[in-house]
């Protein structure tokens, strides 16, 4: 093949790429990601019941009146507003039963918030119980059928002398209070892990950009130890709130991470400081991990299962990436093109992260 015709592909495959690839300032997909708190207050036998859903989501689902440029104030009053619609849609699509009674939720209170780089509507629901209640049983049907049927809700409750987590999604609606298995808590947590670094664009390029400067499997397998090792930290100490950093401050040095690891597999991948510089942004990768796992806070038994599984999970999702790029790369560089081929992803990977970068600090 002729380095023109060579040029003219790879430029085809690049744009193709800009294409395909948002250049969105958070660098997620579409894919929608919920939070949920449920306590009970015996005392004033009530049900509380937290959520958080994101708000441009919720709005294709219900008319909010509200444009994709509208500001924090507008946003939290158009939800305010339409306070009754958005209690309906709940209600139709989030079935509660307490001690085999179906009873209906009264949003009390709704704000806007920023999550995971989002806008979050955060809504506060009430459902009434008994004091003694014990049988919780949720059937939750949001957004799967009529928007987004990868959407996933994860859930921490504190019900009847039972702590843990719960992780709703479309292959799996319902929740039953005592009923839910390590094995089931397992799997799903782990495929939150690996649903999670595979809708992460931002997190898929810093992989990528680390294996680029890898020559031989055990330079990947340094670096992949290494980035496992520092993010498996952050993330254990973000979920568990012993550190706290905003995303404001973790989103943009992710993006820098991308910009400096292409140029740096490009010009420098034998640097003695590789090892370095690796552990230390995946100590900010894993706080950003952290921000996708929603945990009590407490160290409990049943919350180091699910961050252990959602830790699996995430460590899949990089294992694939590498075992499908690494021997591509490696039969790559046996052509004299190879180098401009390198080039030309390694630059298309410093854009992004550059982009990236000046979005999440101007945004």
């Amino acid at each position: 093949m002729k380095v023109t015709n060579l040029r003219i592909c790879v430029l085809l495959v690049f744009c193709l790429g800009l294409w395909l690839f948002p250049t969105g300032a958070w660098a997620h997909t579409d894919d929608s990601v919920g939070f949920s708190k449920i306590t009970a207050d015996a005392g004033a036998r009530l049900m509380h019941y937290e959520l958080y859903i994101e708000y441009f989501t919720l709005s294709h689902v219900v008319d909010l009146e509200v444009q994709p440029n509208a500001g924090d104030r507008e946003m939290s009053a158009k939800l305010e507003t339409n306070r009754q619609l958005v209690n309906d849609y709940i209600n139709r699509n989030m079935e509660v039963s307490i001690d085999g009674i179906r009873v209906a939720g009264h949003v009390v209170q709704t704000n806007v918030e920023q999550k995971l780089n989002r806008m979050y509507a955060h809504i506060f629901l009430d459902y009434p119980m008994e004091k003694n209640s014990q049988a919780l049983h949720i059937s939750y049907h949001m957004f799967f059928d009529d928007i987004d049927p990868s959407h996933r809700n994860i859930v921490i409750y504190d019900w009847g002398g039972e702590q843990g987590q719960f992780v709703f999604q479309n292959s799996a609606r319902e929740f039953l209070s005592g009923k839910t298995s390590f094995l089931i808590q397992i799997e799903r947590f782990i495929n939150l892990g690996f649903h999670h670094i595979m809708i992460g664009y931002d997190h898929i390029l810093f992989v990528m950009a680390l294996v680029l400067g890898s020559r031989k499997i055990k330079d990947v397998l340094k670096v992949a130890t290494v980035f496992t090792l520092a993010h498996s930290v952050t993330l254990c100490l973000s979920s568990f709130h012993v550190i706290s950093v905003s995303p404001a401050i973790i989103e943009p040095l992710i993006a820098l991470s991308i910009a400096y690891a292409a140029l740096e597999s490009f010009f420098g991948p034998n640097s003695k400081v590789r090892l370095l510089v690796v552990f230390i942004f995946g100590l900010i990768h894993g706080i950003g991990f952290a921000d996708a796992l929603e945990l009590t806070g407490k160290m409990t038994l049943d919350a180091l299962l699910s961050l252990a599984s959602f830790n699996i999970g995430v460590e899949c999702g990089q294992a694939l990436i590498i075992v499908l790029l690494f021997p591509l790369l490696a039969y790559v560089r046996r052509f004299r093109w190879s180098g401009l081929l390198k080039g030309t992803i390694t630059v298309g990977i410093l854009g992004f992260g550059l982009i990236w970068y000046f979005q999440r600090m101007f945004t």
